[in-house]
């Protein structure tokens, strides 16, 4: 008997993958225990809000300039001393404000001058020696009691962020065969339709399909464990798809319509009409479908803060952060073929119905490390960032067919179409280890002190990948087609290829950025 020829193991994507199945296990557990620790953190906070002691009020400012609401640290030096931006927890916002029981704010009753909106070091500007208020202000005991609410908002005040993004992206197509083929009227039945011969043109296949620009979407969340912005947990979603190139044709057996193969048996192309005038009308519908999507949750940690002195050489307008975590990405692919055929014959009457299925789908599992580099700029910002991620990428193949032959009245279904034999047909999975590089740029442009508008370039290269319309094999043994020939001769065609290719994903990043 037959068999398909097994794939070797590979030891080393085996390895990959029994680490990435630890790593899963150990990040998840990493989530609980900084879930556990955030929550006492937090019930400490309360407890210490409620039971400490009211403030004195300064009338002179403080000695260090802080860090008023900006994740890129771009506020001015000048706010010292004077409230927050209002905000959701800002002071006078939403959860600060005398409802629950915040500080109504101060008031400076001298000028203060702002040469540098962005101004990020520590010399403070003229006037900000003036006295800040003449009296303190009045503090609100509010719905939930006392300042409570206050405390907790400047505490995480400025600490998350979210950014939403349209991508227009350019893709790498899928190749494929030609698929339906089509000749001049009057040509001869042997050859209407294949390949090679003169006047057979090509109506679909035969070149790369579900490629060039497309849309999605981008999401980033992300939260700072400290004021300082030193270490955060964020994660980001990006999905492309809405790629479905095809083709639909009928006729009535005046244009003739073809799906060519090549004859293992007699060595050269042939092909299945599906269209010829006076034998055979019918019609054919080729559907695709691909997409691309990604979900990586990692940990950013300060190389070099926009505050303190970690690393002088980076100045105190910069900022260069390192990035950990894990990486999932899907690219899945489908290809479907179906075609409805009618004898024109009437010493031959009877109906055809044929299916070709193929599905692919590469996903991969890995390790995600990068670095990101900020460079505040003098109405917004720069970002770039460089990543790899390396892991394993698992590739499943799907195929499938069926024919349904009606005649008198009678249907018989077989397994099987034209390009989906029992040969090749079923479920295929393999494992590759691959890598997986990615650039980011983005420009940030300040709208206010919480919203920046967002512009950048994505590119993403994904090797070593598997296209549902690459892996149809063409060359057929015609005794298979249904009904299989008995006894079969000749080999057995067509068969399983794992032909494997390249992906990339590049373009335009459009949105907007939100820090509260």
């Amino acid at each position: 008997m037959y068999r398909l020829p097994s794939l070797a193991p590979n030891p080393a994507a085996a390895v990959c993958r029994d680490f990435f199945v630890v790593c899963r296990h150990f990040i998840a557990r990493l989530v609980l225990v900084g879930l556990l620790i955030g929550a006492g953190l937090f019930a400490g906070g309360i407890a210490a809000a409620q039971s400490a002691p009211p403030q004195p009020f300064v009338t002179s400012p403080p000695a260090s300039i802080p860090a008023w609401g900006d994740p890129y640290q771009l506020n001015s030096a000048a706010n010292a001393g004077v409230a927050p931006a209002v905000g959701i927890f800002g002071n006078g916002g939403f959860l600060n404000g005398p409802i629950f029981g915040g500080s109504q704010g101060y008031t400076a009753t001298a000028p203060y001058i702002v040469d540098d909106p962005y101004y990020l070091g520590n010399a403070q500007p003229p006037g900000l020696n003036a006295p800040i208020v003449d009296m303190p202000p009045t503090m609100q005991s509010g719905m939930l009691g006392g300042s409570f609410m206050g405390n907790l908002g400047q505490r995480l005040d400025s600490r998350f962020y979210f950014r939403a993004e349209y991508l227009l992206w350019d893709t790498s197509g899928m190749g494929t065969p030609p698929l339906v083929t089509t000749s001049p009227a009057g040509t001869p039945q042997d050859i209407a339709g294949v390949l090679g011969e003169p006047g057979t043109s090509v109506l679909f296949g035969g070149g790369k399909i579900n490629g060039g620009a497309t849309s999605g979407f981008m999401t980033r969340s992300g939260m700072w464990f400290t004021k300082e912005q030193r270490a955060s947990l964020e994660s980001e979603f990006f999905w492309v798809g809405g790629q479905d190139d095809g083709y639909t044709g009928y006729s009535d057996g005046s244009v003739i319509l073809a799906r060519p193969f090549f004859d293992i048996d007699s060595g050269q192309e042939t092909a299945q009409l599906l269209s010829y005038p006076d034998i055979v009308s019918g019609s054919v519908n080729v559907q695709s479908d691909s997409e691309l999507m990604s979900y990586l949750l990692s940990g950013r940690f300060a190389l070099c803060p926009p505050t303190g002195t970690c690393c002088q050489p980076c100045g105190a307008r910069e900022r260069t952060d390192w990035l950990i975590g894990y990486r999932y990405l899907k690219l899945e692919d489908s290809l479907q073929i179906n075609e409805s055929l009618q004898s024109e014959l009437t010493s031959a009457p009877g109906s055809v119905a044929l299916t070709d299925n193929f599905r692919t789908k590469n996903q991969f599992n890995g390790l995600q490390l990068g670095v990101i580099h900020v460079e505040p700029l003098q109405r917004g910002w720069f970002e770039s960032a460089l990543r790899v991620a390396l892991g394993n990428n698992k590739q499943t193949l799907n195929i499938n067919g069926n024919t349904t032959y009606t005649e008198s009245g009678v249907t018989d279904t077989y397994p099987g179409g034209l390009y989906a034999q029992r040969t090749n047909s079923g479920s295929f999975t393999r494992d590759q280890f691959v890598f997986v590089p990615e650039l980011r740029l983005r420009l940030g442009l300040r709208v206010t002190d919480r919203f920046h508008f967002t512009i950048g370039y994505s590119a993403l290269y994904l090797p070593n990948v598997i296209r549902a319309g690459e892996q149809i094999d063409t060359d057929i043994n015609p005794g298979l087609i249904p009904e299989e020939s008995d006894p079969l001769t000749g080999a057995l065609r067509p068969q399983v290829q794992w032909i494997q290719s390249d992906y990339i994903a590049h373009g335009l990043n459009l949105g907007g950025e939100l820090q509260f």
